[in-house]
């Protein structure tokens, strides 16, 4: 008994001395869909999350973020017995991060262990990996690089596209597909007339991994964007990617992920904002090879959920604040498909949101989306009640 007290007296002044914060959220979904409503699916998911960050002096800390997440899927609510059980087991963060401060405000900063990464359109990798990161900012320059590897990350929540994996059936952890990423970036904060540019490379690099064989599997990418202001709160984004694959020894076509959108935000007008958007991702046409990206990323709310490959999504959505407790949005696209030599009207959709902060450790939200597709067995009906609990 004195060594449990002594053990707990310590544990708390070793929080005391070092500002240790801990805590987590317990979250619950339900989402009914449906392609023609006959039947009516339902996903149930709860998900506990347990965070710990202990800061080490000002500019070190450690991070760790954990998940169990069950979910139980039925085809047919009108057969609610019969559905499939798994439970995600994941740990999402474990990082160690330093920063060394410059003079004119610069600063250098290194990270090491598992944290998500993204490339700078938010369309090819987006996920958490293993690995170190280093970086440089200041007001006129920044330059960062980062080399990880995907191999001992939970495949049910890390999918890296046409990856060899065997997906056996384990329903809380399987290790995802073996690839070594690579990335490195230059960007120039408002460079001319405030404007900003970015370089970026970003590549693959199969290997064999205790799940999975992608030996002489590679991939590469080059981004060059151009982003800043137009006026008085208005704002774009332009970007081109230009990906190849070298399979065997032997290189494919190029392909290309292009978007472009415009921002304006009315802060007058309930901290509202409208962004109109366009994304082309080529297919097999012309000069194009298929653009294949790593990360998993569903393109549109098809029944068939299609990754952002062979396709051009043009679309206008929009975001409301009426109270400091409420955020709503709304948003529609039209989607072409192209996965080979001509673009065809492939469908439309619609979707909205509406986040109701009850209390500061809780949330509320209502999700839908409606998309009506070409082919009708496309379509797909969604309606998704959640509510999150933070302590």
């Amino acid at each position: 008994m004195k060594k449990s007290a002594a053990f707990i007296l310590a544990l708390s002044l070793f929080a005391k001395v070092f500002a240790v914060e801990y805590g987590g959220t317990l979250g619950e979904s339900v989402e009914l869909y449906t392609n023609d409503f006959d039947p009516i699916a339902m996903e149930e998911k709860t998900k506990l999350t347990l965070f710990f960050r202990a800061p080490f002096g000002p500019s070190t800390y450690f991070a760790a973020e954990g998940n169990a997440t069950p979910t139980y899927d039925v085809n047919d609510i009108t057969e609610i017995s019969d559905g499939d059980f798994i439970c995600p087991l994941d740990l999402t963060l474990f990082k160690f991060a330093h920063s060394i401060k410059q003079e004119n405000s610069a600063s250098l900063n290194f990270a090491a262990g598992r944290f998500a990464v993204a490339d700078s359109t938010g369309f090819i990798l987006n996920q958490s990996v293993d690995g170190i990161s280093a970086a440089y900012n200041s007001q006129s320059l920044v330059v960062s690089g980062y080399a990880g590897y995907t191999g001992l990350l939970n495949g049910h929540n890390s999918t890296i596209l046409n990856g060899d994996i065997d997906k056996s059936d384990n329903d809380y952890y399987y290790l995802a597909s073996p690839f070594i990423i690579g990335q490195a970036s230059v960007y120039f904060p408002y460079i001319f007339y405030n404007q900003s540019l970015g370089i970026e490379g970003l590549t693959a690099i199969g290997t064999k991994g205790p799940n999975g064989d992608n030996a002489d599997y590679n991939r590469f990418y080059g981004t060059l964007s151009l982003s800043g202001s137009l006026g008085a709160n208005k704002f774009y984004l332009l970007s081109s990617t230009f990906g190849a694959e070298v399979i065997d020894g032997d290189f494919d076509k190029l392909s290309n992920l292009s978007q472009l959108s415009f921002t304006y935000y009315i802060p007058e007008f309930y901290n509202s904002q409208v962004t109109a958007s366009a994304l082309y991702a080529s297919g097999k046409h012309g000069p194009f090879a298929a653009f294949t990206g790593l990360s998993s990323m569903e393109a549109a709310y098809s029944a068939y959920a299609p990754e952002y490959t062979g396709l051009l999504k043009a679309g206008l959505c929009g975001t409301i604040k009426p109270k400091d407790n409420l955020l709503a949005s709304l948003g529609t696209d039209v989607i072409f498909s192209c996965p080979k030599e001509d673009f065809e009207y492939a469908g439309v959709q619609f979707y909205g949101s509406v986040v109701y902060q009850l209390y500061t450790d809780m949330q509320l939200g209502l999700m839908a989306h409606q998309y009506v597709g070409d082919d009708d067995n496309e379509n797909e009906t969604s309606v998704t009640l959640n509510f999150t609990l933070a302590f």
